[in-house]
């Protein structure tokens, strides 16, 4: 706890803490279904591993202007771990209910912002929901948490930290994400940037907004000036999405839903036959969705796009492993802002155009440059900070975080882990929040939304598995046309 005692908050992690607001809470919210198993190891569990990471003791709290790591000096376990029940036929149905009412609820602030439900009766087995804010960490780094407080089998002695099988390297899917951990051997080292654009938010703290505008103030901070000056004005003049089916007056109220598990090899078969990369066909499924979507709406969608927003990692690898590392929790990704091209009706044609924007995005500097203005808002006034991150954050219709998780069944406490989902928190005035996430050899979608705005969650979770199918008929249809055509020919 000596570490982090006293330590202060980054600008990001200040950004985040700062960034709720009544109907858009930040936190991340995380379930587990596993197989049966006792409340008092799952306890024990939590006790030894997941408070080895000091953060989950501490609590932000405001000293002088500035923000600091406090420890909870009343800290219970029994505070933040709890035994709950679902009522009535405690199914599928009953648990996203439960979900979604967790979502709109914010957390004590004079307590560290976690929360861990065990959820005694689901469906012959257990929930687990975890809920924390996103000032304590990202999503990549909690997976990495979740990986050190399981195991790769069931065989283990009692659930203590001192257990070697949870400190064993966990192969995750590392094709399916959207955060790309390659990502800096795209533009030389993400890291190094990540540190020129904390260099660039210190700056606009002090000296302003205006530093944007001047080119050779850009160059001497990051070397890559005026491509960084060009890029944030196509950001700043880039228009927003719409305000229609998809987005709108927001209330307090959460819908949630997943879908059952599709199996990761449809996936690795169309994308091999099309010669793209999973991300694409999965984010040409939620293309598919969202089309259908808007003209269920009667919505016009030929020829248009939408936005959604991706992030992407900027860690280092040898950072990537919070098991090794406790004390590094914390934010570090920037985002992107990737079009959706609704108004292709063809699958095919639909998953060459997403994997070409890709391509674009992949080399672009919005990672960076939209890491260094969060940075630089939490460490500007809070009004300031709002009205920055709105300027770039209403551009698009949701948030879609994809995270990898691993190939093999992971087990806690003893027990096995059957399926894995999260939701992410939406910033702003969005009110739609997607997660994809893989884990055993499959994958699953999930969404999480404003209640006004989408009071049928599971239609759009099903309008996504069904596009699946839907690209794979059609992508081999085109596929087998395009062998038996030069055979006719000759």
């Amino acid at each position: 706890m000596a570490d982090q005692a006293g330590k202060p908050l980054n600008g990001v992690d200040i950004a985040w803490l700062r960034m709720d607001s009544p109907t858009n809470l930040m936190i991340i919210n995380a379930m587990i279904i596993t197989e049966e198993m006792e409340f008092a190891d799952f306890r024990s569990t939590i006790l030894n591993r997941f408070l080895r990471f000091p953060r989950f003791q501490t609590r932000p709290t405001l000293r002088s202007g500035e923000y600091f790591w406090d420890p909870d000096p009343y800290f219970e376990l029994d505070n933040h771990v709890k035994k709950v029940a679902l009522p009535g036929n405690a199914d599928k149905k009953a648990l996203q209910q439960y979900v979604a009412d967790q979502a709109s609820i914010p957390f004590d602030q004079s307590k560290p912002l976690w929360q861990i439900q065990f959820i005694e009766n689901y469906c012959g087995g257990k929930a687990i929901l975890l809920r924390v804010h996103h000032c304590y960490a990202d999503g990549l780094a909690l997976i990495s948490v979740f990986n050190s407080i399981t195991d790769g089998s069931a065989n283990v002695t009692p659930f203590t930290s001192t257990t070697v099988a949870s400190n064993e390297p966990v192969e995750v899917d590392q094709e399916v994400n959207y955060e790309w951990p390659r990502y800096q051997k795209m533009i030389d080292s993400a890291v190094d940037r990540a540190e020129k654009y904390g260099q660039l938010a210190k700056k606009l703290s002090t000296e302003g907004v205006d530093l944007l505008r001047d080119k050779e103030a850009l160059r001497a901070i990051l070397g890559d000036g005026v491509r960084a000056a060009a890029e944030l004005a196509q950001l700043a003049t880039m228009p927003a999405d719409p305000k229609k089916v998809l987005k709108g007056k927001l209330g307090v109220r959460k819908t949630c839903a997943w879908s059952e598990p599709v199996s990761f090899d449809k996936f690795h078969g169309i994308a091999k036959v099309v010669g793209c990369k999973i991300n694409d066909l999965l984010l040409s499924c939620v293309a598919g969705a969202f089309r259908e979507e808007l003209i269920h709406a009667g919505e016009e969608v030929d020829g248009k796009n939408i936005h959604v927003t991706l992030p992407v990692n900027i860690r280092s690898e040898e950072n990537m492993d919070m098991g090794g590392n406790p004390e590094n929790l914390g934010n570090y990704f920037g985002t992107v802002f990737a079009p959706l091209p609704i108004g292709i009706e063809n699958p095919l044609e639909r998953v060459y155009k997403i994997k070409h924007d890709m391509i674009s995005l992949k080399q672009s500097l919005q990672p960076a440059l939209s890491y260094g203005i969060l940075y630089a808002a939490g460490l500007l006034p809070k009004t300031v900070q709002k009205a920055l991150l709105e300027s770039f954050g209403n551009k698009t219709s949701a948030v879609l975080s994809n995270v990898p998780g691993a190939r093999e069944s992971r087990y806690i406490a003893g027990a096995r882990i059957k399926e894995q989902m999260f939701w992410v928190p939406q910033t702003g005035d969005l009110g739609l929040g997607l997660s994809i996430i893989s884990y055993g050899g499959q994958i699953q979608f999930g969404m999480v939304g404003d209640a006004r705005l989408f009071p049928h969650p599971e239609r759009l979770v099903n309008r996504f598995v069904a596009q699946i199918e839907l690209h794979r008929t059609d992508i081999v249809a085109s596929y087998i046309e395009d062998l038996v055509q030069p055979t006719m020919a000759s």
